[in-house]
C-alpha cells in the first residue's frame, strides 16, 4: 500500500506539488496567527512600559528611622523572590555642596550605574562621589576636595532650607560622575527634589552616619522582572510573596498592568477575526484540489471498488496521498515559522497540529464523496449531478446569523468578533450558488448567437461543480481583502483627523512666556504669518477655551481653521495709532456733585481718568491722566511713554470714581500733540454700543469702568462646541480688570474645539486681549507650527526671547498612533487577508491548469471546435470567475460593513469626532482591481503560449 502512495506521488507529481505547497502555507500562515498576537502584545506592553514614568513601572517603600526595621525587612524579602530586584537606599538632605540643598546619598552597587570622570569610587567613611554639572563647576569642586557638610533642616515649610546646629562633618571627594542612564528603574521613582534638580552626592553608609543628623530617609526599590510587567497579570504580583507593605505604597503599577492587560487582550482577541477565516480559505482551496484530483481517478477509483478492494484501502489510495503530504508539510511551515520568527514558540507548532487536524479531515471528507458513488457511475465520463442542498450555504448562513445575534447583544469575544468577516463570506456563498443559476440560461443565448467561446466559458462556469466553488472561493477572499482595506483607511483617517485635531498644527512648541511676549516673538520671525501662530487655554464657566490668533489660521491643521477666521474676524474699525508725544483727551462732563452728607473730617475724591496703551511689544500699560474730573469741557493730557516712538495703539480709556458725582461723560476728540487720532465715535462700554460713562451709586466705588475703542467689538466673537446646546454656555464673558465683564458672542458652533475637544470655546488672542485690556491672559502658551516652518524656527524664537519647555511633532505622534492595538491589528489582519488572496491565486492556477484538459473540453474538440476557441473559452471562463468573484466580494463586503463595522478594529478609545461612515471610494477601487487584475493575470499566464491539450498540473 505505502509502495502504491509513493508511486502515486511520483507519477503525479507536479500536481501534489501543489497540495504540498498548500498545506505547507496553510501551516505557516496558522503559525503566525499564533506568534503574531502575542508578538505585537508583547511589542505594545514594551512602549507602555517604556512611557510609563517610574511610578508605574516599580515598587518603592520609604520611611524614616522609625520604619527602619520595616524597610530592612522588605528589602530582605524581596531579595529572596525570582522575579524582583531589591535596591536599598539610605539618605540625608545636607548643605555644603552648593548653596543649595543637597542630598548624601547611599544607594546599593551605585558605581556600576555611574560613569566616572575622574577619580575612583567611595570605599570607606569620609568619602564622596559629586555629580559633574554647574555646581561642581562653579565651585571648581575636583578630587581632593575637602568639603564641609552639615545636615539641611526646614522648621517653616514656607521658608528655604537653612543648616542645622548639629555641626559640621568634613568629607573628601574622591571622585566626580555621571549617571549612565538617568532614567534607569536602577535610581527609582523621580521626586519631587529630582525635578527640581538637587544634587546627589554618593558615598558609604559609614559617611552618612559621620554626619550628625536627626533625619534619615530609607528606601528599598522593587524592581519587577519586565516580562512579569509585560504580562499584564497583576495577580502574579500579588502571588508573588511580595511584602503588602511595598504594593499598597506603589498603586500606579496596577493601573499600567491593567492598561497592558487591556491592551494584549484586545490584539488576541482581534487578530483571529480575519485570520481563522482565511484559514477557512485555505482549507477550501484544498478541497477544491484534492477534489479535483480525485474526480480525475474517478477511473481508478471505480476499478478498485468492481475489484472488491475494502473500503479503508480504496480511501488510503485515494487521500492517503494527500493527506501524507498534509501530514509533512503543514508542520513543516509551523517549524520554519517558530524557528525563524521572533516571538514565535511552542503555541505556533500547537497551530500547526490544529490545522493539520482540520486539513486531515476535509482530505477525508472529499475522499468520502467520491468513494460513496457506484463504481458505474465512477466510471461514467459525464460527471453525476450533485449540489442540490445547498449545506454548505445553510452551515454558513447560520453560523452568520448567531455570530450577528452574539454581536448584537453586546458580546465582542465570542463568535461576535467574526461577524464582519462571516457575514462577507456568507453573501459571497450565496452569491456563487445563485449566480451560476441565474447566468446559465445566458450561456445557451450567447452561443446560439454565434459567440461560441464566451458561451462556452459561461457554460463552463455555471454547470461546473468547480466553478460554482471557485466563483465563491474568489468572492470570499475578495470580500476579507475588501473589507480588511476598507477598515485601514476608515482607521487611519479616523487616527489621522485625531491627531490633527488634538496636537492642532505640525508642530507645538510649550513656552514660558507672556502671550504678549509670545505674539511679539511669533511676528519678528515669521511677519507674514506662514507658519507660526500662537495659542493659549483658560477656562471660563467651567468650560475650556482655546485662544488663538486666528490671522494665521492656516498654520492650523484644522479644516474649519479657515471658516472660524472669518467667522471670528475682530470687528473692522482700524486700531488707533499713537506715537510719543503727549495725549489730550477732551471729554464733556454733565456731571454734579453728588449731595452726600458726609460727617466731620470724612472726604470723597473726586473721579480720575486714565488711558490704557498698548505698547509695541503687546504689553498694556494704564496712564494717569493729570487732573481730575470737572464739569463741562475739559482737556486731559499725558505724556506718552518713549517707547510708544515704535506706534502703540490706543487701548481704552478708564474712569475711577469714588460717587463725589452723578451724571454722563461723553469723549469729544482725541489727539497726540494737538493732531486729532479720533473724534470720540464708536467707543463703547464692554458688552453695550454705549459711548459714555453714567455715573451713578450702580458703579463699583474705587474700581475702573473702562470705554473701548471702535476696533474692539462689544461682544467677543466665539465658537463654541455643539455638545454645549444650541447658542453656547449662558452669558460667558472675561473678566476686566475691576468689576466689569467682557461679554462672549456665540457666533458659530462647530463640533470639536481642536487641542481642548468638547464642551469648549474658541476665540482670538488677540481680540481676547485687547476686549480685556490683557486682564484675562490664557496659560499653556504654545506656539504652532506648520510643516512649511524652516528647520531653525525653534531657534530663532529662542533667540526673540522665548524659552521653549516642550515640543510635540506630528510625526511622532502619528508614529505613536501607528503602533496602537488596533493599527497593529489591522496590519495583521491586512497580511492575512493578502495571504488569503495569494492561497486563491495557487488555487486558481492549479485548477486552471488542469481544467485544460477535461472531458468536456475533449469531446467538444472531437466534435469540431477549433483549440484557439477552447483556450479562449478556458480562459474567459477564469476571468469571468475573476470579475464576478470580486464584485461579489465588494458587495460582501459592504453588506458586512454596514451590519457588522462595531466590530472591526477601527479606533482606540473614543475618538473627539466619529470615524467615517464609508470608507473612501479610491481605496476599495484599488483593492478590487487589484485583486482582480491579480487573478486574471495570473491564471492568463497559464494558457500564453500553449498549443498542447494537456497541462503541467493535469497529470
Amino acid at each position: 500500500m505505502i509502495a502504491l502512495l509513493m508511486l502515486a506521488l511520483r507519477e503525479r507529481r507536479r500536481a501534489y506539488a501543489a497540495i504540498a505547497l498548500l498545506c505547507l502555507a496553510i501551516g505557516a500562515l496558522a503559525a503566525l496567527g499564533a506568534a503574531y498576537p502575542r508578538s505585537v502584545a508583547d511589542s505594545i506592553a514594551d512602549d507602555e512600559i517604556r512611557s510609563a514614568p517610574a511610578s508605574e513601572r516599580l515598587f518603592s517603600l520609604a520611611g524614616g528611622d522609625d520604619a527602619a526595621s520595616t524597610v530592612q525587612a522588605v528589602t530582605e524579602s524581596t531579595r529572596r523572590l525570582p522575579d524582583f530586584t531589591a535596591v536599598y537606599a539610605a539618605s540625608v538632605s545636607v548643605m555644603g555642596f552648593g548653596p543649595e540643598r543637597s542630598t548624601l546619598v547611599y544607594r546599593e552597587n551605585a558605581c556600576a550605574h555611574v560613569r566616572l570622570l575622574s577619580g575612583r569610587c567611595p570605599l570607606g567613611a569620609g568619602e564622596v562621589m559629586v555629580p559633574a554639572g554647574p555646581v561642581q563647576q562653579a565651585r571648581k569642586i575636583e578630587v581632593g576636595t575637602r568639603l564641609l557638610l552639615v545636615e539641611a533642616v526646614k522648621p517653616d515649610p514656607k521658608k528655604p532650607w537653612e543648616a542645622s546646629n548639629r555641626g559640621k562633618a568634613p568629607v573628601d571627594v574622591v571622585g566626580v560622575y555621571q549617571q549612565i542612564d538617568p532614567g534607569e528603574d536602577y535610581w527609582g521613582v523621580r521626586t519631587a527634589e529630582d525635578a527640581a534638580g538637587v544634587a546627589m552626592v554618593l558615598a558609604r553608609p559609614e559617611t552618612l552616619n559621620s554626619v550628625p543628623h536627626n533625619l534619615e530617609v530609607l528606601t528599598v526599590t522593587a524592581i519587577p522582572d519586565r516580562k512579569l510587567l509585560m504580562s499584564g497579570d497583576y495577580g502574579a504580583i500579588l502571588r508573588s510573596k511580595l511584602d503588602a507593605n511595598i504594593i499598597r505604597s506603589s498603586p500606579d503599577v496596577q493601573r499600567m498592568m491593567e492598561r497592558i492587560a487591556a491592551k494584549r487582550k484586545f490584539v488576541e482577541t482581534m487578530t483571529p477575526a480575519v485570520v481563522l477565516p482565511v484559514l477557512v480559505l485555505g482549507c477550501w482551496g484544498l478541497f477544491l484540489l484534492v477534489s479535483g484530483r480525485l474526480q480525475r481517478d474517478r477511473p481508478e477509483v471505480g476499478i478498485q471498488g468492481l475489484r472488491g478492494l475494502p473500503l479503508a484501502y480504496r480511501w488510503l489510495l485515494a487521500a492517503g496521498a494527500a493527506g501524507l503530504l498534509a501530514i509533512v508539510a503543514t508542520p513543516l511551515g509551523a517549524l520554519l515559522v517558530t524557528l525563524f520568527t521572533p516571538g514565535a514558540d511552542g503555541s505556533s507548532m500547537t497551530a500547526g497540529f490544529r490545522v493539520l487536524g482540520v486539513e486531515l479531515l476535509v482530505i477525508a471528507v472529499t475522499a468520502l464523496g467520491v468513494l460513496r458513488l457506484r463504481p458505474l457511475d465512477l466510471l461514467r465520463r459525464v460527471l453525476p449531478t450533485s449540489g442540490k442542498i445547498p449545506l454548505t450555504e445553510i452551515a454558513v448562513l447560520t453560523v452568520a446569523g448567531a455570530s450577528f445575534a452574539q454581536m448584537q447583544s453586546g458580546d465582542r469575544t465570542g463568535l461576535g468578533i467574526f461577524t464582519a468577516s462571516l457575514l462577507a463570506v456568507a453573501v459571497a456563498v450565496v452569491a456563487a450558488r445563485v449566480l451560476p443559476t441565474v447566468l446559465r440560461p445566458a450561456a445557451r443565448r450567447v452561443i446560439q448567437r454565434g459567440r461560441l467561446a464566451r458561451g462556452i466559458a459561461l457554460a463552463l462556469m455555471t454547470r461546473r461543480p468547480s466553478g460554482r466553488h471557485l466563483l465563491a472561493l474568489t468572492s470570499a477572499a475578495a470580500a476579507l481583502f475588501t473589507l480588511v482595506v476598507g477598515a485601514m483607511d476608515v482607521s487611519s483617517t479616523a487616527r489621522h483627523t485625531q491627531i490633527d485635531l488634538t496636537m492642532g498644527a505640525d508642530r507645538v512648541l510649550q513656552v514660558q512666556s507672556s502671550p504678549a511676549q509670545a505674539l511679539a516673538a511669533v511676528h519678528q520671525i515669521d511677519p507674514d504669518g506662514a507658519y507660526a501662530t500662537v495659542t493659549g487655554r483658560l477656562s471660563v464657566s467651567g468650560y475650556s477655551v482655546l485662544a488663538v490668533d486666528l490671522s494665521r489660521a492656516s498654520v492650523m491643521r484644522w479644516p474649519e481653521a479657515a471658516e472660524m477666521a472669518t467667522a471670528l474676524k475682530p470687528s473692522g474699525a482700524a486700531p488707533i495709532e499713537v506715537g510719543a508725544g503727549k495725549l489730550e483727551v477732551t471729554v464733556d462732563a454733565a456731571v454734579t456733585m453728588a449731595d452726600l452728607h458726609l460727617g466731620p473730617g470724612e472726604y470723597v475724591p473726586p473721579s480720575t481718568m486714565f488711558a490704557v496703551v498698548e505698547l509695541p511689544g503687546g504689553e498694556f500699560q494704564e496712564l494717569d491722566l493729570d487732573k481730575k474730573v470737572q464739569a463741562g469741557a475739559q482737556a486731559y493730557a499725558v505724556e506718552l511713554p518713549p517707547s510708544c516712538a515704535e506706534g502703540c495703539r490706543l487701548a481704552g480709556l478708564s474712569l475711577v470714581t469714588f460717587g463725589a458725582e452723578r451724571g454722563n461723560l461723553t469723549i469729544q476728540r482725541i489727539a497726540v500733540d494737538g493732531k486729532a487720532v479720533s473724534d470720540g465715535s464708536g467707543w463703547h462700554t464692554p458688552g453695550t454700543d454705549a459711548g459714555k460713562w453714567s455715573i451713578d451709586p450702580s458703579m463699583a466705588m474705587g474700581q475702573p469702568s473702562y470705554l473701548l475703542p471702535p476696533d474692539v467689538s462689544a461682544r467677543l466673537p466665539m465658537a463654541y462646541t455643539r455638545d454645549l446646546g444650541q447658542g453656547g454656555p449662558t452669558a460667558p464673558a472675561f473678566s476686566l480688570r475691576g468689576s466689569q465683564r467682557a461679554p462672549l458672542a456665540a457666533t458659530v458652533a462647530t463640533d470639536v474645539v481642536p487641542r481642548v475637544g468638547h464642551r469648549a470655546m474658541l476665540v482670538d488672542l488677540p481680540g481676547m486681549l485687547r476686549a480685556t485690556l490683557g486682564s484675562t491672559t490664557p496659560g499653556n502658551i504654545e506656539v504652532w507650527l506648520s510643516a512649511d516652518a524652516p528647520a531653525d524656527a525653534e531657534q530663532k524664537l529662542t533667540d526673540a526671547g522665548l524659552a521653549i519647555v516642550g515640543s510635540e511633532s506630528r510625526a511622532d505622534a502619528v508614529a505613536r498612533a501607528d503602533r496602537t492595538p488596533p493599527a497593529l491589528t489591522l496590519r495583521m489582519q491586512l497580511w492575512a487577508a493578502v495571504a488569503g488572496v495569494l492561497l486563491l491565486l495557487g488555487v486558481l492556477l492549479v485548477v486552471s491548469s488542469g481544467d485544460r484538459r477535461t472531458t468536456e473540453l475533449a469531446g467538444l474538440r472531437q466534435a469540431g471546435v477549433r483549440a484557439a476557441t477552447l483556450r479562449r473559452a478556458n480562459r474567459t471562463t477564469y476571468v469571468l470567475i475573476s470579475v464576478f468573484g470580486v464584485l461579489i466580494g465588494v458587495v460582501g463586503a459592504a453588506v458586512a460593513w454596514a451590519a457588522a463595522r462595531a466590530v472591526l478594529p477601527i479606533v482606540d478609545g473614543t475618538p473627539w469626532l466619529p470615524p467615517p461612515s464609508w470608507p473612501g471610494p479610491v481605496p476599495l477601487a484599488a483593492a478590487a482591481v487589484g485583486v482582480a487584475v491579480l487573478l486574471i493575470a495570473g491564471t492568463h499566464l497559464i494558457f500564453v503560449g500553449d498549443r498542447r491539450e494537456g497541462g503541467a498540473w493535469s497529470e
